[in-house]
């Protein structure tokens, strides 16, 4: 089970010279509770879906920029600069007892053109990439190749997602940290970033609307997009954290505000960050291929697992079924293309379906994969867990604690082999974040219903990751 996100180009997202140290709060063993906003954050995003992206008939930002290109990358990332520094100008005196001030200056350059610009006295040609240099103060971004495959490849928020993030390490030199840990200053600015798009979200920006879908949905594909490559450790060289774990701070930030990011710490970083390397190099990167019979030990590994966690857990049986539409339970038909029963206590799957879900995309560079269907199964799982220890599987918290349940069993299978060896790979959590980022399904109770917040969806998986199932259940108490 595993492949690596599509392109990781921000190779030097920090320049490793400033940032952060000495603040306060740590996990210490328990999950943040979503949406307990801090600083200007106080209350949960707009229900609308709403618009999404960039705002129509507002002019462009006046911004100076060096070697401004005015192509549609400088828009976005003049747009994006000039909302940030309105952003951060806002809530900087409130939160952090001090003004803001913006960078010394803007770079926008080609990376295929050998007399771009320098910065700090290097040279920008091929540097495919967007940083903060505070050498010099100045944010600099590719708009030859890193924005314009962004856009392309993600979508029209990518680049700003992308250039929120180098704001935020802007943000950690202004508030005079120094730290030498680059994970750290990468999750502090991940965070930041998502702080920025609540704001947005919120109704705020000038230049952007965001809907808590398919705009948070984009957002977090950007932050996925940029995660470290399959096989990357913690004590690698400049890593910046997996895709998974790089979208989980940015929903602390968009959750809980630029308050709560400054309070990340490296003992927090280290405690609840999942990235590893291969132990052995699998076979196909990890990912297999979907079958009766694999899906079969999968429900033999997460049948040891519920019986082992949950008290009075009943071992489900599990049904394949044809069509597009799932066998009856109580005269209606159970979901598509998994579902769970509760009066039969049975989970149903279409294999076609799941097979589709399952097949990398993009090969060796594909952020989904066997996991992806991996996870919609499990989700099942934990709404048996909850049926059958006297619970329900319908309603919002079900469905959230069913997702918070397959991220306990999917850390769990990351320290212990389980029946017949099946073992997570490095990057099976990328394509668990993956399918929840793409799907509601992950999180819908077994009636369909799902929370519309991708953030609470993401946040749900990752709290059974680090904090396990005793905290999914106290978290998503009715």
């Amino acid at each position: 089970m595993s492949p690596s996100p599509r392109f990781r180009r921000l190779l030097g997202l920090a320049t490793a010279a400033v940032l952060l140290a000495g603040c306060a709060s740590t996990i210490g063993g328990q999950a943040v509770k979503v949406g307990a906003a801090q600083g200007t954050t106080t209350a949960p995003p707009t229900e609308t879906p709403g618009p999404t992206g960039p705002k129509a008939g507002v002019a462009p930002a006046d911004v100076k920029v060096v070697n401004d290109g005015n192509t549609q990358s400088d828009t976005l990332a003049k747009n994006t600069i000039e909302d940030l520094y309105t952003y951060y100008g806002q809530i900087f005196e409130k939160d952090f007892s001090k003004a803001f001030t913006p960078a010394k200056q803007l770079i926008s350059y080609d990376s295929k053109v050998k007399n771009s610009p320098k910065v700090c006295n290097r040279s920008l040609y091929q540097e495919v990439n967007a940083s903060y240099n505070p050498c010099a103060d100045t944010i600099v971004w590719d708009r030859g190749v890193l924005l314009p495959d962004l856009t392309k490849e993600v979508g029209i928020l990518a680049a700003p997602t992308v250039l929120s993030h180098e704001m935020g390490h802007l943000v950690q030199a202004r508030l005079g940290v120094e730290t030498n840990d680059v994970l750290l200053l990468e999750q502090q600015a991940d965070c930041y970033a998502g702080g920025y798009w609540r704001w947005v979200a919120d109704g705020n920006s000038k230049y952007y609307d965001l809907n808590k879908t398919a705009g948070v949905r984009q957002v977090l594909s950007a932050m996925m997009s940029t995660g470290d490559p399959v096989g990357t450790t913690t004590s690698t060289e400049g890593a910046h954290g997996s895709g998974f774990d790089r979208s989980y701070a940015f929903t602390l930030g968009f959750s809980n505000g630029a308050v709560r990011c400054s309070k990340i710490t490296t003992a927090e970083v280290q405690a609840r960050i999942t990235e590893t390397g291969f132990t052995v190099l699998p076979k196909n990167f990890g990912n297999i291929d979907i079958s009766d019979k694999f899906l079969g030990q999968i429900a033999t590994v997460a049948n040891s697992y519920f019986g082992q966690t949950v008290k009075g857990y009943k071992p489900p049986t599990l049904t394949p079924f044809e069509g597009t539409s799932g066998p009856a339970c109580n005269g209606a038909p159970t979901l598509y293309p998994v579902g769970y029963c509760q009066a039969t206590n049975t989970i149903t799957y279409n294999l076609k379906e799941l097979q589709r879900i399952g097949t990398p995309t993009a090969g060796f560079k594909s952020i989904n994969g066997d996991f992806s269907a991996v996870l919609l199964l499990v989700s099942r799982y934990g709404l048996a867990a909850q049926a059958t220890t006297g619970g329900t599987p319908l309603g919002t918290q079900a469905g959230l604690r069913g997702l918070c349940y397959a991220g306990s069993w999917a850390s769990w299978m990351r320290k212990t082999q389980g029946p017949d060896k099946l073992r997570l790979s490095p990057n099976d959590l990328n394509k668990a974040v993956y399918e929840v980022v793409n799907s509601p399904l992950p999180a819908s109770d077994a009636a369909g219903s799902a929370s519309s917040a991708v953030i609470d969806q993401v946040q749900a998986l990752y709290v059974g990751v680090v904090f396990g199932a005793t905290q999914c259940f106290d978290f998503y108490s009715s």
